[in-house]
């Protein structure tokens, strides 16, 4: 039971309180009345005046009984429905939580591949460019070479 429910719970209760401390005041009432042996007539007489009184009080308790009930009821009703919401949002957030986890150990794998592809082409690239700086070289050198035989001749 939550803090509305309780409240409401309470508030009815105090309502019957005062209702049922109204209704034995009217039984003392007439209690009283009745040892008094007053003349049947005015007892008669102030018995309906007070019915006639109570009732629009009672009346009245009925009604704040009612209106009290459907107020918890409403109070109900929209705690559940943020409680409900509260649940899909909190469901809801943790499926994206768990999807951005995803992405981003799938971002973080191709990073990786991406890095290793990008070192393995330099290295490649370099060792290319080695490769063809040694046979310049090498290449140089024969010229020179062939350059030094043919001048001799």
């Amino acid at each position: 039971m939550n803090t509305y429910e309780t409240m409401i719970v309470i508030g009815m209760g105090l309502w019957i309180v005062i209702a049922l401390a109204i209704l034995v005041s009217i039984l003392y009432a007439i209690g009283l009345l009745r040892r008094a042996r007053e003349p049947l007539g005015r007892v008669s007489g102030a018995v309906g005046d007070l019915n006639q009184r109570l009732r629009p009080v009672l009346a009245n308790v009925e009604q704040a009984s009612e209106q009290a009930g459907r107020i918890a009821a409403r109070i109900k009703d929209d705690a559940d429905d943020v409680s409900t919401a509260l649940r899909h949002a909190t469901e809801s957030t943790g499926r994206m939580v768990d999807l951005v986890e995803d992405r981003v150990s799938e971002v973080a794998a191709l990073l990786e591949v991406v890095q290793e592809e990008a070192e393995e082409t330099f290295l490649s690239t370099a060792s290319l460019l080695r490769s063809f700086r040694r046979s310049k070289k090498k290449t140089s050198r024969a010229r020179r070479i062939t350059r030094a035989i043919a001048s001799r001749r």
